[in-house]
């Protein structure tokens, strides 16, 4: 039985060393009030100076016993964060953050602890979490160039490019000099919009205000790279190892490199142990294994890499989380609920061709392919439907969430809210692609396909091209890969393969309530036809076939294209068929390959017409 005695002395489960009665599980109200604070303050500045000092067990000491008798004395509070945080005691750092950000004080103090503790979210890549501190920061401190950095930090990171474009200009008309750190953040940002040549002389700024910026380095690379200037690249990583040798993330981008053109250089480059190494690391030994017909050994790394994102990173699919959704969505949009919902006019300017398909079926090859014909922009996933659902609710005038906030556009102010979303979705394409000729921009974000109900509204005749392929070759391609997926999905091949199952029958369930201007387009008949694949997509669009390149400038995949460019398109390779049906050669080397998601996607291989898999 826990005693009141117990309950007053017991220490808070969140380990920051404070009693739970004088931390977490504090009574508020009982705390000290500002007067009785403030004559704690010259031993709470003896803490910092001992801090200061490196001697942490006298700071610590000290910063614990003015807790415990005022536990919202700030001074010993931030001492005792920057000790808990260099103690990578994680939970007791963020406590402590929250604690601080929470505290009353000048805008001054409020926006530095709400800065603070949007930094310590961001370096542990909680991104979104950070927003609501970061936007504090600015709130109380509208003036200060590092909140406004730090929300720059946090936009590009969700990926809301323009917006943290701006917040990093007004960072750096704030401050006093130029900042090397900010500039080349900045540059990243400019990177990932496409804009390559402003990213590169942003970047040859910013590292020669501030040479030893590793990640400026690796990014200043990586843009160079995404400008086809491969050479450059290699020569900015081999100067940036010789600096920083056991750089592992300039090392990996030196990996890389090699990665197409000698992948016997990554295994040599990424040699340690495989239990040294990280996930990004095992992932590229794997693709290059596998460039290297070693479908055995690829696959060993990509599940060590998959177990490396369970177990170091934490990550668990969300499968409940989206099948809730699915059924959501099911439930509202059915042709009844979605035939009288207004639709949205055409929009003046370009309009938006939709590429529907599962992460690795073959979007980005199809929009490189479009980006070469006359009047197509390639859109990439930038502002995506998706990021339209949070403005919904307010511009429908409803007290629901999405989707049954669509039940207020029927209703007065209601009415015009699909084209305002509308609106709100071509702003930025319009700004990003304002040059003539534009008839078309691509957009290929995975979210669509949970999403084309409202496409319906906002785009009723926006044409749809739906890429499938061989649904063991999208589960192995996306095993092979490094990268996030929805929901986490690209944990596991059984997580990647109920995700797929899960998007592709929110699909057919909108196929079978809506009337969509749809085209299904294999990605096996696009690379090994691409004039004969573009062709239909142009007479499913409405387009004159004559504007089609010619075969082999189609399979080079090489034509300069002008600027934004999104990533994938500025790295394509020439149309090779080699990823089709790939899924034969590692089930011939390994034909358990996949027992455990077989029966998850066989049902949708007989559906896609794929029935001459083992």
């Amino acid at each position: 039985m826990v005693t009141p005695a117990d309950q007053a002395t017991a220490l808070c489960p969140c380990a920051s060393g404070l009693r739970a009665c004088r931390c977490c599980a504090a009574d508020q109200a009982s705390w000290p009030d500002q007067a009785a604070v403030s004559l704690l303050d010259g031993q709470a500045q003896d803490a910092t100076k001992l801090f200061n000092e490196k001697k942490y067990a006298e700071s610590e000491a000290l910063a614990l016993k003015l807790l415990d008798l005022a536990p919202n004395q700030r001074i010993a509070l931030r001492v005792l964060f920057e000790i808990r945080k260099a103690q990578n005691r994680g939970a007791a750092a963020e406590a402590l953050a929250r604690r601080l950000a929470s505290l009353p004080g000048t805008p001054a103090v409020r926006g530095g602890a709400n800065t603070q503790l949007a930094q310590y979210l961001i370096a542990q890549g909680r991104h979104a979490e950070a927003e609501l501190p970061a936007a504090a920061a600015i709130m109380a401190t509208p003036r200060d160039a590092t909140a406004h950095h730090v929300m720059g930090v946090v936009l590009t990171e969700t990926g809301r490019l323009q917006p943290g474009e701006t917040h990093y200009r007004m960072a750096l008309s704030l401050l006093a000099q130029e900042d090397g750190l900010v500039l080349a953040n900045t540059a990243w940002n400019l990177k990932l919009q496409g804009r390559i040549s402003e990213a590169v002389a942003l970047y040859e700024k910013a590292l020669a205000l501030r040479p030893d910026n590793k990640r400026g380095i690796g990014g200043h690379a990586q843009a160079e790279f995404a400008r086809g200037n491969r050479a450059r690249a290699m020569e900015i990583l081999d100067s940036g190892l010789k600096k920083f040798a056991p750089e592992r993330t300039l090392r990996l981008l030196r990996a890389l490199c090699d990665l197409a053109p000698n992948p016997e250089a990554v295994l040599a480059r990424l040699d340690d142990a495989p239990e040294a190494l990280l996930s990004a690391e095992l992932a590229a030994r794997g693709q290059a294994l596998a460039r290297l017909d070693r479908p055995a050994e690829a696959v060993a790394c990509f599940a060590q890499a998959k177990k490396r994102q369970r177990e170091r990173q934490g990550q668990s699919y969300q499968f409940e989380e989206f099948s809730k959704k699915l059924e959501r969505y099911k439930t509202y949009f059915t042709s009844d609920k979605i035939q009288p919902l207004p639709r949205a006019g055409q929009a003046p300017g370009p309009q938006p061709v939709f590429l529907l398909g599962f992460p690795r079926s073959g979007t980005s090859l199809l929009e490189q392919l479009l980006a070469q014909l006359p009047g197509f922009a390639a859109g990439d996933d930038m502002a995506p439907v998706e990021s339209l659902i949070p403005a919904i609710p307010r511009l429908t005038g409803s007290d629901q969430p999405y989707p049954e906030a669509l039940d207020a556009a029927l209703v007065a102010d209601g009415l015009t809210a699909a084209t305002q979303l509308r609106n709100r979705y071509t702003a930025p394409r319009l700004r990003l692609f304002n040059r003539a000729g534009i008839s078309f921009i691509t957009d290929r974000a995975p979210s669509n396909a949970w999403h084309l109900g409202l496409i319906k509204m906002l785009f009723p005749e926006a044409p749809v091209i739906h890429l499938l392929r061989h649904p063991f070759d999208v589960a192995l391609s996306n095993f092979a890969q490094d990268r996030k997926l929805e929901a986490n999905a690209g944990i596991s091949l059984p997580a990647i393969a109920r995700h797929y199952a899960l998007t592709m029958e929110m699909i057919a369930h909108y196929r079978g309530q809506l009337t969509l201007r749809y085209l299904p387009l294999r990605y096996e008949d696009l690379v090994a036809d691409p004039a004969a694949s573009l062709a239909r997509v142009l007479d499913f669009i409405g387009l004159d076939r004559a504007a089609l390149p010619a075969e082999p400038a189609l399979r080079a995949n090489a034509a300069k294209l002008p600027e934004p460019l999104p990533a994938h398109l500025a790295l394509r390779e020439p149309v090779h068929a080699q990823g089709a049906y790939r899924h034969r050669a590692y089930l011939a080397a390994m034909p358990n390959l996949f027992n455990d998601v077989r029966d998850i996607l066989t049902p949708w291989i007989e559906r896609l017409g794929y029935g001459d898999t083992p």
